[in-house]
């Protein structure tokens, strides 16, 4: 079993500069396996969503509205 060599760093659009130097020469193809912390997957898959208009905002509540055949209302957070 190989063991995985673990690097740090930071995504930049299409390149990730790592915390370090590594051992591989420049242009050396690897594959990249990303790891997420608990509650990661779900902040960046709909995290988009905590910014958005109040006329973005009304035209989702229109489209699952239609999606599922009966009013939807989103709620600001707030119970109270």
């Amino acid at each position: 079993m190989a063991w995985p060599i673990e690097f740090k760093g930071v995504v930049h659009g299409k390149t990730i500069a790592l915390d370090e130097e590594t051992c591989l020469p420049d242009g050396y193809r690897v594959t990249l396996r990303l790891v997420l912390g608990p509650g990661e997957g779900v902040r960046l898959a709909f995290g988009g969503w905590a910014d958005m208009t109040p006329k973005e905002d009304a035209e989702m509540e229109k489209f699952f509205s239609e999606l599922r055949g009966r009013p939807v209302k989103f709620t600001d957070g707030d119970p109270e």
